[in-house]
């Protein structure tokens, strides 16, 4: 408005000057279009018409000013005005309005929070619509490739335009922004839609209740328990031989390096690995152990495989993933935990119900801790006992903070594992770089929380575990063996034959004979099913121990 205002004043001036001066100094009269005219050509640089040359240097001047002046306001109009306006022609504009969509998931407030659950929602299949009022922000995304609704989330217009009464449900996250206005349309508007709301902090908790939001979510609390899981045994080791087996098995973790080709496929395409020999007990997705791998979740960096076979089986799989496994090992020794805020806190809490004996870290002195200090120092991660831990949990408030605790964990103790807790996806990898053993971001766990309430998928229940289990099958004696029949009828896995104290890895075809057992891998219900349908399982020797080293 100023730029336009200036430059009317600047003309009428320049018309009058000029005018003027044609009539007292050149002894010509102009019309005072006639001198717009001229004006206007010399400002725009498009010609004088027939007046020039001039006789007078004040006019010559006059006519050199009005030429500068006019350079001057283009230079200015091209990066405010006419690139901008080029750019909104060229650019795709993120819409107001939507095509029919039905079945869908609304998003309110997006921020990176939701970013895991919009990967998940496509490879699910099911449609997502982010509602966002900002132009800015709208236009972002839109370039992002994200279905965005350029529209404002607290008015009855723009919820009617989300087609929010054929929606699936509606995801407020209220995680950085203010939307809880846009919380209360909703109920309004649409009363019948189920809404999901993720708070950052356990004291806005209540306010989204109050609102009629059928669940609040705490993603820092859901990734504190998380973490207080990963150290849970989820793997039982129960053969009648079992440093036979262990001499010529392995289970190893396994993350899939982002250069590798599996790396954003379905977690159930990791079946794929089992064409090397080795048998895929299970995966650690996002916070969860599964046993049943999903075809609409997909290989991220917060992915883990568990995996048991020989050493020529697991360096094949070691090639596929691109990463060293690591050897599987069940917590059974003190646990150090550095945590602060609702996330450590949680940790803390959810260690102590499973009964695991841990040291706590807090800066606090007020703190519920064992060791008062900062977990970034080696004083204090000596003083709790860092040296001798089996594991470090690291739930601290910034990632900065645990990278730093990280590496000095590493640096006195290089055989402990560390588990450690992200508040961004980015810094995944610097975090297994300074020695983290496994990384849980708090995006993924969000849109993993997520995704188990909408389409109510389910994991393994707390304290269910994958078993290996040496199981005899009598009743199969001549008949020849299909690992896949197997797996299909019963659930579970053959890892492996064994006759005669040797182990084959790859006995499908063989003819079962009496003696012969089979080395299965499934939960409790499924080995049960095995042992009702093939045969009783053989008597444990005294030697037999829960847990796999």
């Amino acid at each position: 408005m100023v730029y336009l205002a200036s430059f009317v004043v600047l003309l009428a001036v320049y018309t009058l000057m000029y005018q003027w001066g044609m009539a007292v100094l050149e002894g010509e009269s102009r019309t005072w279009h006639q001198a717009l005219e001229i004006v206007v050509q010399s400002m725009t640089t498009t010609g004088y018409g027939q007046d020039a040359p001039w006789e007078t240097l004040e006019m010559t001047v006059l006519v050199m000013l009005i030429q500068v002046t006019g350079i001057a306001y283009i230079a200015v109009a091209i990066p405010q005005f006419v690139i901008p306006w080029l750019q909104q022609m060229v650019e795709p504009t993120p819409p107001t309005e939507t095509d029919a969509l039905t079945d869908h998931v609304v998003i309110v407030g997006y921020t990176a929070s939701c970013e895991q659950l919009v990967d998940e929602l496509m490879a699910n299949g099911t449609p997502h619509l982010i509602i966002e009022h900002d132009p800015e922000r709208a236009q972002s995304l839109h370039e992002s490739s994200l279905t965005v609704l350029h529209r404002d989330p607290t008015t009855t217009d723009g919820l009617e335009a989300a087609r929010l009464d054929e929606a699936r449900a509606v995801v407020v996250d209220a995680t950085e922004r203010d939307v809880l206005r846009a919380t209360l349309t909703i109920e309004t508007s649409t009363p019948t839609v189920p809404v999901f709301a993720f708070v950052g902090e356990l004291s806005l908790a209540r306010y989204f209740r109050y609102a009629g939001v059928d669940e609040v979510l705490l993603p820092k609390h859901r990734l504190g328990k998380a973490l207080g899981d990963r150290v849970r045994a989820v793997v039982t080791l129960t053969v009648d031989d079992r440093d036979a087996f262990e001499e010529a098995y392995d289970v190893l973790e396994y993350h899939v390096d982002p250069e590798s080709e599996l790396f954003g496929e379905t977690v159930a395409s990791m079946r794929r690995l089992e064409q090397t020999g080795a048998t895929v007990l299970g995966a650690w997705v996002r916070g969860d152990f599964v046993t049943v791998l999903s075809e609409h979740v997909r290989v991220d960096e917060n992915t883990t495989l568990v995996v048991v076979g020989t050493e020529s089986e697991q360096a094949a799989v070691a090639e596929r993933t691109g990463t060293q496994g690591t050897q599987y090992r069940e917590t059974g020794g003190r646990v150090v935990v550095a945590g602060r805020g609702l996330v450590g806190a949680t940790t803390r809490g959810t260690l102590e119900r499973a009964g695991v004996e841990t040291t706590v870290i807090d800066t606090d002195p007020a703190a519920q801790s064992d060791v008062v200090g900062d977990a970034t120092e080696e004083a204090v991660l000596i003083e709790a006992g860092i040296r001798d831990a089996q594991a470090f949990l690291v739930a601290l408030e910034s990632d900065a903070e645990t990278i730093l605790a990280t590496l000095t964990a590493r640096a006195l103790n290089p055989a402990v594992r560390i588990i450690a807790g992200a508040e961004t996806t980015a810094n995944v990898n610097a975090l297994r770089t300074a020695g983290a053993s496994d990384v849980l971001a708090l995006p993924s766990v969000a849109g993993r929380m997520i995704m188990l309430r909408v389409f109510e998928h389910e994991t393994m229940r707390l304290g269910d575990r994958v078993v290996i289990e040496q199981v005899a099958v009598p009743s199969r004696s001549g008949t020849e063996l299909s690992r896949a029949r197997i797996q299909r009828e019963t659930g579970c896995a053959v890892v492996a034959l064994e006759r005669e104290g040797t182990f084959y890895s790859d006995p499908d075809g063989m003819v079962l004979e009496s003696d012969d057992s089979l080395i299965l891998s499934g939960t409790d219900r499924q080995l049960e099913v095995v042992r009702e349908v093939y045969g009783q399982r053989r008597e444990r020797t005294d030697g037999d121990s829960d847990g796999a080293q």
